[in-house]
């Protein structure tokens, strides 16, 4: 059949280097895609195929095509502004040696249960006690710009420290703590808020932080609320309310584990 012998001679055709090229390009997409998913991005990405959409449909009306051509001249620029943060992240990733594997990924299987015990069983004190908390877990992108707003602790991760830190008096108590490896790195960090409409206007502070982070990196965010003593976490752009220990233990567990698998796949680690 004709369909086929030309099947068949486009894959004798192929050769290595076409191979390679096909691979590297599904990598590239794969990363950008892994790395917008996590993002508010999505909807300006609906909002882009609008656009074209647009642009292709315009091609009979010359003056709605001129002016739509001008837009896009402009939304390059745009583009780069409105995707800095996500860009600043995937270059980042490349300049500190992968762009999977990292934060409690560098850590052995025991150890890195060790520290998700430790900071689940003191966010469960605190919020026993009604004493609120910011607890930041770093994946794989840094976060020196939020450490730096800070105070340097450098001290190993245990539920005494901890809860010590936010024990309400405390010159550090007031902000977050973030976590690198099975370090505290610094204490009273401040975090970006979350600017989504979604948010409901009842939301506190520490949430609309937690996701504020959330949003903009890849790390893991756990908040104890004072007022209720409710303990949620926000990851990968979402918040999720009022966990038990066993929840938050296995959602902890479960992001660190698929990460793991991605980055054996994938052979890149630190």
């Amino acid at each position: 059949m004709p369909v086929l012998d030309t099947i068949w001679q486009f894959i004798l055709s192929i050769t290595w280097i076409d191979v390679i090229d096909i691979v590297l390009v599904s990598v590239l997409i794969y990363y950008v895609a892994a790395v917008l998913r996590r993002t508010r991005a999505v909807s300006l990405i609906n909002g882009i195929i609008v656009f074209l959409l647009l642009y292709l449909l315009s091609r009979p009306l010359p003056t709605l095509n001129s002016l739509l051509k001008g837009f896009a001249a402009v939304g390059v620029v745009a583009l780069l502004v409105i995707f800095q943060p996500e860009l600043r992240m995937a270059l980042e990733r490349l300049g500190r040696g992968g762009l999977l594997g990292g934060g409690l990924l560098r850590l052995a299987g025991a150890q890195r249960q060790q520290v998700i015990n430790d900071v689940v069983d003191a966010a469960v004190q605190l919020a026993q006690k009604g004493i609120g908390a910011l607890i930041v877990l770093e994946r794989q992108t840094g976060l020196i710009d939020i450490t730096r707003t800070g105070k340097t602790i450098n001290g190993r991760v245990s539920v005494d420290l901890l809860t010590t830190i936010f024990y309400p008096g405390t010159a550090l108590h007031d902000g977050a703590v973030v976590i690198r490896d099975d370090q505290v790195v610094a204490a009273a960090c401040v975090l970006p808020h979350s600017e989504s409409p979604a948010i409901s206007t009842s939301t506190g502070m520490r949430h609309r932080a937690a996701l504020g982070l959330a949003e903009r990196t890849d790390a893991v965010c756990i908040v104890v609320s004072e007022e209720t003593g409710a303990i949620s976490m926000a990851a990968d752009g979402t918040l999720s309310p009022r966990l038990e220990r066993a929840q938050l233990t296995e959602r902890l567990m479960g992001l660190f584990e698929a990460e793991q698998e991605r980055s054996r796949f994938f052979f890149w680690r630190r």
